[in-house]
């Protein structure tokens, strides 16, 4: 029993290490475009640089924002933000009207 007790735990304390939030915890600069065309409520963000820890993509460092506050959804406003990839529950459904921009999550901005 000592065993499975110790088994256990030692299991808990390798997922918690291993597991990772891929939380940028530096802030980016960013511009805000403008609501995009198929994502619903959402805007679009450009990065003034690639973001460290997110995939590359060939879009000029263009998203879809996810949780930026409405406050800060204003055509041309510069902005820093906190980014993270979207977790599997927090991605959007988009249609296909327009270019299929990558979506980031906004964890902070200021």
């Amino acid at each position: 029993m000592k065993k499975l007790i110790c088994i256990v735990i030692f299991l808990n304390f390798i997922i918690v290490s291993c597991s990772k939030d891929d939380t940028n915890d530096e802030f980016q600069d960013a511009t805000v475009l403008e609501k995009g065309l198929d994502c619903g409520n959402l805007f679009l963000i450009k990065f003034n640089n690639a973001v460290p820890g997110v995939p590359t993509y060939d879009f000029e460092n263009i998203f879809y924002e996810i949780n930026l506050p409405d406050a800060y959804k204003i055509e041309g406003k510069k902005i820093k933000v906190k980014v993270r990839a979207p977790k599997n529950d927090e991605a959007v459904a988009c249609t296909t009207l327009g270019i299929g921009y990558p979506l980031m999550y906004i964890v902070e901005v200021k």
